[in-house]
């Protein structure tokens, strides 16, 4: 009985111990899997991350590449403006909402011709082969785009809905049908989309797909305007910037946290209306080797006669230090505000928030603003907005939209040549014209280049800012990952 027992017994202690020893197995191989699964994942980052710098490095040295090339070939680029009489105007496409600028564009479509028509539709529009494209297959597409011609139009010459209409309202389907018209290429003063000045360029570097695009800075609101070193031009200016954020649809709190945000910026530095050259002054460096200097006074002994009446150099004593004089161009004070308008004194989140309803066309104020030092805009390239503001320097708020729309009309038709030619408009006597002239030009010189390189996941880009007069070409400041 008792050997009977201690038999059970053994056998039960033994698949005990083998169970342990299994349940213990097991443990080990889940750690181990764990241990193998976690090292797994970790070499897979690494590798991503490894992968990632090298299409980063890629992507920099496309960049690099990228912006060398604009550079050097900007003084051989001629921007030239061009006429539109026949064009829908770019001026006061920024504040409608995607249902207004499809109307916009049908009212515009339904009246062009078919030329013009083919030369406002992108390329990637185009449905025909060029072998296909004769003059009944062009006529069959372009009214299958836009409409047949005998269709009336349900728009107003404004390009609104006809509220009479029986089809009238948000729903209403025109001449463009289900046609995206983003489709549309609205021309602005150079022959491309405001605000760029040539085609976008498209390269390819190594692995990596570079994108160059050159912006006209002028036709843009400079807010150096509001911390110029004239008071009064300062005052005239805040009304300025109230015009161009009622615009913008910016709330009066926001208005007054940017003049706030200016004011900082006019405590670090004024803006100087037509600026000189800067001149830094400073000390030569002093002479402390005592030997050194006896040697330079000994030679210069025996390498000089001293003029009759005047006293010999002591030689004991050290030649005085000579203060040196260093001159900066005046362009540096465009460089100066391009940083503090970059900085942190800017709140750039409220300045680049979308306006509602613009959908795909990604409006924003900052798009309508030159953070980079420009102090003149262009009042051939500038939009209705923003020439607004400038005719408000005037310090008559009422003529400021009649100005700006006489302005619109007449370089529609043919660019003006220089700023004299805006007394012949009329509204504005010879002082306004005086005070206004500083800030307005009718040939852009102030233009931002951007440049973006994709290469695998990893992007780089970066911005320059140059002057640019006639094949003289000034780098100002370039800001990377911006």
């Amino acid at each position: 009985m008792t050997s009977s027992a201690a038999k059970t017994r053994s056998r039960l202690d033994g698949r005990s111990r083998s169970g342990f020893a299994l349940l213990l197995a097991m443990v080990v191989l889940v750690v181990l899997a764990s241990v193998a699964a976690g090292l797994s994942v970790q070499l897979t980052m690494a590798k991503r991350r490894q992968q990632y710098r090298i299409e980063y490095s890629r992507a920099r040295y496309g960049l690099d590449s990228a912006m060398k090339y604009i550079l050097s070939v900007m003084p051989t680029k001629t921007f030239q403006l061009q006429p539109r009489p026949d064009a829908p105007d770019f001026s006061d496409l920024f504040w409608m909402s995607d249902a207004d600028y499809g109307q916009f564009i049908e009212y515009w479509a339904s009246t062009a011709t078919e030329e013009q028509i083919r030369a406002a539709v992108k390329e990637d529009a185009f449905s025909l082969n060029a072998s296909e494209e004769t003059d009944s297959s062009l006529r069959s597409w372009l009214n299958s785009l836009f409409g047949s011609p005998e269709q009336p139009s349900q728009l107003d010459p404004n390009g609104l809905a006809d509220p009479n209409a029986a089809n009238a309202g948000p729903d209403y389907d025109g001449p463009l049908g289900d046609i995206d018209p983003n489709q549309i290429e609205v021309p602005g003063p150079y022959g491309v989309p405001w605000p760029y000045v040539i085609e976008p360029i498209k390269l390819k570097i190594g692995t990596s797909n570079v994108t160059i695009t050159i912006e006209d800075e002028n036709a843009k609101m400079p807010l150096s305007w509001m911390v110029t070193n004239f008071q009064k031009v300062n005052e005239q200016a805040e009304y300025s910037l109230e015009t161009f954020a009622e615009w913008m649809r910016m709330t009066p709190m926001e208005t007054t946290q940017l003049k706030a945000e200016l004011q900082e910026v006019y405590k670090q530095k004024m803006f100087q209306v037509n600026p000189s050259p800067i001149l830094l002054k400073a000390a030569a460096p002093a002479n402390t080797n005592p030997a050194s200097a006896n040697r330079f006074a000994a030679s210069r002994r025996t390498t000089s006669r001293t003029a009759p009446g005047q006293r010999a150099a002591n030689p004991s004593q050290p030649a005085a230090s000579a203060a040196t004089t260093k001159e900066r161009p005046a362009s540096a004070h465009a460089t100066d505000f391009a940083k503090l308008f970059h900085s942190a004194l800017l709140d750039h989140e409220i300045l680049s928030r979308p306006l509602p309803d613009t959908g795909t066309r990604v409006e924003n104020a900052e798009k309508y603003l030159s953070l980079w030092g420009a102090q003149r805009i262009n009042i051939n390239t500038a939009p209705r907005h923003v020439l607004e503001a400038a005719f408000m320097l005037t310090g008559d708020a009422f003529i400021a939209p009649e100005l700006a729309q006489k302005v619109i009309e007449q370089r529609k038709e043919k660019p003006f040549q220089n700023v004299d030619q805006l007394k012949t408009i009329g509204l504005i006597d010879s002082s306004m014209f005086d005070t206004m002239k500083n800030y307005i030009t009718t040939t852009s010189t102030f233009f931002k280049i951007r440049v973006t390189s994709s290469s695998g996941n990893a992007t780089a880009a970066a911005v320059a800012t140059v002057i640019k007069e006639g094949k003289n070409v000034e780098p100002l400041a370039i800001l990377y990952g911006y």
